[in-house]
């Protein structure tokens, strides 16, 4: 093979298979060698350096992944410099939680209404906040985390608990919340975020 001198930019493509007929999703494997396995497996350590991380699948849903680039397009043309403000941030879940994200994404008719910031879809830059909404299950009591793409635009940062809230404050498309120990940031509209890697562990 000619080396051709080359350098690599950005993250590396993986080609997924599309998912067969008459299914909406598939998970596909993330090669261990890989650069993002090992930098999110690092990041995982976070919870516990003795962590197992026994997958990381990337989830490959056509149509979650149109909605969500147009509705990222649409949240680029209403911010700053035309910047969606995309982040990958963690978002934990149970068991029963797991294959409506994978089907159908953060459906808004079945969001979090108890939360600190109203109902909406919450997620954490910090894995061990994300970790406190799993739990052991199945017969090898493995925990179920995303890592997800999601469109921030532009946020309304909050020092203090909102629970009433049913969307962001006029002018804003998501809504930081900085009151406790872990930021959270919390999106309110179907398709502002992507479930991208289902990672299964054990701590």
């Amino acid at each position: 093979m000619i080396r051709r001198g080359w350098n690599q930019q950005g993250e590396p493509i993986n080609v997924n298979p599309s998912p067969p007929p008459r299914c909406y999703s598939v998970l596909v494997p993330l090669p261990l060698t890989s650069s993002l396995y090992q930098s999110l497996a690092n990041e995982m350590k976070k919870i516990n350096q003795y962590i197992r991380i026994i997958a990381i699948e990337e989830v490959k849903n056509p149509l979650l992944e149109d909605t969500y680039e147009a509705i990222k397009k649409m949240i680029a043309k209403e911010s700053p410099g035309s910047n969606p403000n995309e982040r990958k941030l963690f978002h934990g879940t149970k068991a029963d939680g797991t294959k409506g994200i994978v089907e159908n994404g953060f459906d808004d008719r079945f969001f979090n209404r108890t939360g600190a910031w109203g109902a909406g879809a919450y997620f954490a830059d910090d894995p061990r906040k994300s970790h406190g909404y799993t739990a052991a299950e199945g017969a090898n009591q493995a925990h179920v985390m995303f890592y997800n793409k999601v469109t921030l635009g532009k946020e309304s940062v909050k020092g203090q608990a909102e629970n009433n809230l049913v969307a962001a404050p006029k002018g804003f498309h998501s809504v930081r919340g900085t009151a406790y120990q872990y930021t959270e940031y919390i999106v309110y509209r179907f398709g502002q975020a992507l479930p991208y890697l289902k990672v299964t562990y054990k701590v």
